[in-house]
């Protein structure tokens, strides 16, 4: 038997049964875990408001061999990261990084830099800010945290073919101007809080976001519901 306090930030949940919800998260401690915590839907003392996607949270956990699931006993919220679900655009990018720890990080597989690379980005994605601009240059260091980190200097030279992680990318049908190029390995060297303030045209942002789109499924391996929405949202901005 083994209890376990540690940060962590909910990626998902589902219901379960009439009162209970089977929730996924990336922790501190022990990496992605799968958890259910009894009595969420009831309950307005351990879990009120802690359970939701983005939610970062002080979470008490119970295991013991034989488990399938760890018991979540309650959880305290330190950011609700709110601000996220007030925009559809937003919403859909986040997602898209949550999404990606879900597939790519293994069971209790503790992974230092995802969680730090998510939790910063996270707090620093708000509406009527330069969102994107963070988005862009966290995905790169999220990506690298779980394997898949670009060859920097390959990009820079035009290789149509592009090293990440153990794996190549043809570069073929997703064009990169030099801007947009510029900006993802200036980016990759910066601070978030300084990333923030750096801007781009609307030309290289679309160049930029179709890239990961295409990218982070073919990482995956299948398709991301979203990088669908993502992509759904980018055509309609188009034809405007």
């Amino acid at each position: 038997m083994q209890r376990i306090i540690t940060d962590a930030i909910i990626l998902n949940n589902i219901d379960y049964m009439e009162s209970d919800k089977i929730v996924c998260a990336i922790t501190e401690a022990r990496g992605l875990i799968h958890g259910i915590a009894k009595g969420a839907k009831r309950s307005k003392k351990r879990f009120t408001g802690t359970l939701e996607p983005f939610s970062e949270i002080s979470m008490n956990l119970f295991t013991k061999p034989g488990l399938e699931l760890y018991r979540i006993e309650a959880a305290i919220l330190k950011n609700p990261n709110l601000a996220i679900r007030e925009d559809l655009d937003l919403l859909a990018h986040a997602s898209l990084m949550l999404e990606l720890v879900m597939n790519l990080l293994g069971e209790d597989d503790p992974n230092q830099g995802a969680y730090r690379y998510l939790k910063e980005s996270l707090s620093l994605m708000e509406p009527r800010s330069n969102w994107f601009s963070v988005w862009s240059i966290s995905l790169l260091d999220l990506l690298k945290s779980l394997g898949y980190g670009i060859d920097m200097e390959g990009w820079l030279k035009g290789d149509i073919s592009l090293r990440i992680g153990k794996i190549n990318f043809d570069m073929k049908g997703h064009h990169l101007n030099q801007e947009s190029i510029a900006f993802l390995a200036k980016g990759s060297n910066m601070p978030l809080n300084l990333v923030k303030r750096m801007g781009m045209s609307m030309r290289a942002r679309a160049e930029i976001e179709k890239f990961f789109i295409s990218l982070c499924q073919h990482i995956v391996g299948k398709p991301l519901k979203s990088a669908s929405f993502m992509a759904k949202l980018l055509d309609e901005k188009q034809t405007r």
